[in-house]
């Protein structure tokens, strides 16, 4: 008679969609870190937002995987408490004290939806990082008097109070989510408006500073025609993260509109494949077209900007004085013969 025990492991949906997402930021995040090496062998140790940006898209992938990978260990393990946002308990007699069973699935439900949720933050955060550096090019790109380390500073400091305002909203969201007892599933709701909010915002924002900064500069020629090309090379990918963005919080409005629980796989359906391709579209993809794409392009501005033009505006400068000089040659024997 075999009496070895066996083990049971099931997979649904939901975990295959988990794990393919954590299988690609994984690769996202090695680009990231490629990328990060070699600034810092070509620049040196010194933080710029150049490497910033590098190092919060790591973050973001790192973030993800990490989520992802606890909220699939949970759905394997054949744990009691699993996720439900119904209580135990809804209608509990009088004089009856909450069990520690209805303790543990609250605490369960609330860490559930919060490691789930927890990497979106960071995402917005590297967008609007991003739109910084965009900025830096683009100031970089046009022939002006204007300092950019004034705008760089500017740009810095607006930047560090929307961080304050999005990561401090993030928390009281989720000291709501963990205070909120029986109403997790209406924090929950709360959050996802929550995010959708803060994305469409971030797009809002980055809308009225490229509207400024092509008001406030339009009168200044770019520096030649590759810093033209370059810096609309960085804009087409700042359009289809600003894109991924819009097409994001669009979604999470939806998922509240429909009462949609991501994390819930025994709804079964199209849900799982629906939020693996949300994730390919709009964070996998923009961080790879980051990375690919644009990465030297934004990498090479300041060297391109300031080298590439030189030999032009020489050139320039040559032609003037040459001509300069020929017109002098010319004028000398007519001023020879006046009296």
């Amino acid at each position: 008679m075999n009496s070895d025990p066996t083990v049971t492991i099931n997979v649904d949906l939901f975990t295959v969609s988990l794990l393919l997402a954590s299988l690609l930021f994984a690769f996202c995040l090695v680009l990231a870190k490629r990328k990060y090496v070699f600034l810092r062998r070509v620049s040196g140790s010194q933080l710029d937002t150049k490497k910033l940006l590098i190092l919060s898209a790591a973050t973001a992938c790192f973030l993800r995987i990490m989520s992802f990978v606890g909220v699939i260990a949970m759905d394997i393990a054949n744990v009691r408490a699993h996720y439900s946002l119904a209580p135990v308990s809804s209608h509990p007699s009088e004089g009856q004290q909450t069990t520690a069973i209805e303790k543990n699935q609250s605490f369960y439900d609330s860490a559930m939806t919060v490691l789930f949720d927890l990497p979106n933050a960071i995402v917005i955060s590297t967008y609007v990082l991003l739109t910084l550096v965009w900025a830096e090019c683009s100031l970089l790109s046009r022939l002006h008097t204007e300092s950019s380390v004034r705008w760089r500073k500017k740009w810095l400091v607006w930047y560090t109070i929307f961080n304050s305002g999005l990561y401090a909203t993030q928390i009281i969201l989720y000291l709501l989510i963990f205070a909120g007892g029986d109403s997790v599933a209406v924090v929950r709701n709360i959050v996802n408006v929550a995010m959708a909010g803060l994305n469409l915002t971030a797009v809002f924002l980055v809308l009225m500073l490229y509207l400024y900064l092509g008001v406030s500069f339009s009168g200044y020629p770019f520096r030649s025609h590759n810093a033209r090309e370059s810096i609309r090379k960085i804009s087409k990918v700042m359009l289809f993260w600003s894109l991924t963005r819009i097409v994001w919080g669009t979604s999470m409005l939806i998922i509240y509109i429909r009462d949609v629980d991501l994390l819930r796989p025994s709804q079964g359906g199209w849900a799982p494949i629906c939020f693996l391709l949300l994730l390919i579209l709009c964070e996998i993809s923009p961080i790879i077209i980051l990375m690919d794409y644009s990465f030297m392009t934004i990498f090479e501005f300041d060297r391109a900007a300031s080298t590439r033009d030189m030999p032009e505006m020489t050139s320039d400068t040559n032609f003037i004085e040459q001509a300069g000089h020929k017109s002098c040659a010319a004028a000398e024997p007519l001023l020879n013969d006046l009296p």
